[in-house]
């Protein structure tokens, strides 16, 4: 046979054939049958055929053929029928050479391979073992017909080395499977990571939208607020047509909904019967789990019965020109504090599978949120509602003790006048008893007369000082119970409020000092100072001066050069403590809780201070040696 190369030497042709770089770049099956084709060539054979195992070892197919014509069925061979050959070829015989003459079970292996109507013209063959991975990875096998033929040792040699180009060109081919198998994995996995990676991106910018919606959302104390602000973040993330939030009521067994909001507009307050079993929300809330329904009418029935059905939305929610809908899709999630139910939150929509399962997750997440901002926003009016109280009893307190100090002041000026009246009424008996038995003297008539006049002075000097405390009291408690603004002289309401708490001050055993201008005159609410002064004194009896006697305090002003007065009101008290000091302003501190301090007394003077006269107020306090109040406030408010 004549080959491409048949003019070269057959160690030249062998060598062209090693540096092809189709063995490298080539398709396998190119690849193989290239070497198949230039074996022929080479060694000057009549037929060559490479036979491969399977994985299993079972089965021989055959990759390339040259010079022969296999039908497709005699492709493959089953190694159960070629012993022979397999037992040769798993010893890593170097080859095997047969002439003229072989044993039957060799001739009728020899047949299979080169197929049955070919072995009346095979004399000579040789089979070259292919190996892999030090393992039997096929044959490759020379044919002579015509005469016998003796296979030389360059040949063997040769025919080793074709074998070696198939073991390379099966390596290359598998290296190339690991190639391409190895970036198809990366890809696949770098596909996976960038997904991962988006995924886990979307994640963060999620979980950082819900904590800034959750911030947003908490730190508001209106509920009708906090409900807006999680309707529109609600509507944002997830398209909701309706959204509502109910408040369950245990004690009236009743979920109300004051805040409803269908398509951006606010929908009528309804209220539903907790004892509803057909009632989605009602489920919610006493199973304490959430509820994705992405077709009510194919998923109903695993929450409520068919009448449920007609109940999934209120006819008296909608105003009149409202277009009523059927929500077909629903999430439903409970609020729930310290494991006690306080709500639902619902969100609908009209379209099938509307929702997906991320959706039910941020959900999940806002309604912790909504049922802490809830429950704060509750806590924060009933808190108003009890200062409200408090502050009502402050001052009704604040205005007993004004009438219990004006009533003691009273008191004596209306003794003595009674007094006076009762000598004068005993005198005038017996000087008209004198007249009646005419034994009247002039000395008893300049006796009398001198006691008259004595008394009148009495009378006019007590009933005026009266009529002055009368006064006082009724100006300090038109004052205090009302903040209108009006000029005043500083020191004149200075003294009239202090008057209504001298029998107060001197009944515990202390003194207050004033040492006030007498030109300095205000535009401002002589009321709230009034009350702020009455709770400066009523806060040092209490707390200054506990457990002691001989207490000093003492209230200076004077004006400064910017329109400004500014009051110093101190004691020598027990002083406050520095941890405590920061807190002395805020609402219901107090280190007297029942035992006679509300904490609202320096919370209300704070605002009356800064609100109301539009001033300023700080403290001083050196523990065991007493408290400096510094009121700032403008002459003109």
């Amino acid at each position: 046979m004549t080959g491409v190369f048949s003019q070269k030497p057959a160690i030249e042709r062998l060598l062209d054939l090693s540096s092809n770089r189709l063995l490298e770049e080539a398709e396998p099956a190119v690849a193989l049958q290239l070497i198949a084709t230039n074996a022929l060539d080479i060694l000057d054979a009549g037929f060559s055929v490479i036979w491969l195992l399977d994985e299993n070892h079972s089965l021989l197919h055959c990759h390339a053929q040259a010079g022969l014509h296999l039908a497709d069925e005699k492709m493959r061979l089953e190694t159960s029928r070629l012993p022979w050959l397999m037992q040769a070829l798993e010893q890593n015989e170097a080859s095997l050479i047969s002439h003229a003459g072989q044993t039957p079970a060799a001739v009728g292996e020899i047949a299979m391979l080169f197929g049955a109507e070919q072995l009346a013209s095979i004399v000579s063959f040789m089979a070259i073992p292919v190996r892999l991975h030090g393992k039997c990875a096929g044959t490759v096998c020379f044919a002579q017909s015509g005469t016998t033929r003796h296979w030389s040792r360059d040949e063997v040699l040769f025919g080793s080395h074709i074998a070696v180009l198939v073991q390379q060109a099966l390596s290359h081919a598998e290296h190339a499977k690991i190639q391409k198998e190895l970036e198809e994995r990366v890809s696949a996995r770098t596909a996976q990571l960038q997904q991962q990676a988006t995924q886990l991106q979307d994640a963060h910018s999620l979980i950082f939208r819900l904590s800034e919606i959750g911030r947003e959302i908490t730190s508001s104390l209106d509920r009708e607020t906090i409900i807006e602000i999680l309707y529109r973040h609600v509507h944002d993330l997830m398209g909701a047509e309706v959204f509502a939030v109910g408040l369950y009521r245990p004690a009236q067994e009743s979920i109300e909904f004051p805040c409803n909001i269908l398509r951006g507009n606010r929908m009528l307050p309804y209220v539903r019967d907790a004892r509803d079993e057909d009632l989605l929300s009602v489920w919610c809330i006493k199973h304490q789990k959430e509820i994705f329904i992405s077709d009510i009418h194919t998923e109903y029935q695993n929450f409520i019965s068919a009448a449920g059905l007609n109940k999934l939305t209120v006819d008296s929610a909608y105003f009149s020109e409202d277009e009523k809908i059927i929500p077909l899709s629903h999430i439903y999630t409970p609020l729930i504090i310290k494991h006690r139910t306080t709500g639902v939150i619902a969100i609908q929509s009209t379209q099938k599978n509307a929702f997906q399962r991320v959706h039910l997750d941020i959900a999940t997440m806002l309604s912790a949120y909504t049922a802490i901002a809830i429950e704060n926003a509750d806590t924060y009016q009933q808190l108003l509602k009890a200062q409200q109280i408090l502050v009502s009893q402050e001052k009704l307190a604040a205005l007993g003790a004004l009438v219990a100090g004006v009533a003691h002041e009273l008191n004596t000026p209306i003794g003595n006048s009674l007094l006076t009246a009762t000598t004068l009424q005993e005198q005038s008996a017996i000087f008209l008893k004198k007249l009646d038995e005419n034994s009247l003297k002039r000395s008893d008539l300049n006796n009398f007369s001198a006691t008259i006049n004595n008394a009148n002075d009495l009378l006019v000097r007590n009933l005026m000082s009266a009529s002055d405390l009368v006064s006082s009291f009724k100006q300090v408690s038109a004052d205090q119970t009302s903040q209108n603004r009006r000029t005043f002289n500083l020191k004149q309401t200075t003294m009239e409020v202090v008057r209504t708490l001298h029998s107060l001050i001197h009944k515990r055993g202390h003194t207050l000092d004033i040492e006030i201008p007498d030109d300095i005159q205000m535009n401002s609410y002589p009321g709230p100072y009034g009350q702020i002064l009455n709770n400066f004194v009523n806060n040092a009896l209490l707390h200054a001066f506990e457990h002691r006697e001989n207490g000093k305090m003492q209230l200076r002003a004077h004006k400064t050069t910017d329109g400004q007065v500014q009051l110093v009101f101190s004691d020598n008290g027990q002083g406050i403590e520095t941890g405590d000091l920061r807190r002395i302003f805020d609402p219901f501190f107090t280190t007297k809780l029942g035992h006679g301090g509300s904490g609202l007394g320096l919370s209300i003077v704070h605002n009356l201070a800064t609100s109301i006269m539009h001033g300023n107020i700080e403290v001083e306090s050196i523990p065991g040696l007493g408290t400096r109040f510094i009121l700032t406030l403008p002459l003109e408010a």
